[in-house]
């Protein structure tokens, strides 16, 4: 069965995302970058989305909030 995944976190700058997603990583929280290569390839800004599955989101929120890349109201 195919995980289902859910946005946690979306980036406007590629540059940005490196150091979030290795963070993740050393969290042990796999993620998945969706819109990242074709954000690349055609030079936009915005809409990269972070993606984690489903039961790993409350974990990689407060992920983002203790290693201070998100606050809680980004939350909400």
């Amino acid at each position: 069965m195919k995980p289902d995944f859910v946005t946690v976190k979306t980036f406007a700058y590629p540059g940005d995302v490196p150091v979030v997603q290795s963070y993740m990583a050393m969290c042990g929280i796999e993620t998945y970058m969706k819109n990242l290569t074709a954000n690349r390839l055609a030079y936009t800004v915005g809409g990269i989305e972070m993606q984690v599955k489903t039961e790993d989101y409350e974990r990689a929120k407060q992920a983002l909030i203790d290693g201070g890349f998100s606050k809680p109201e980004d939350f909400e």
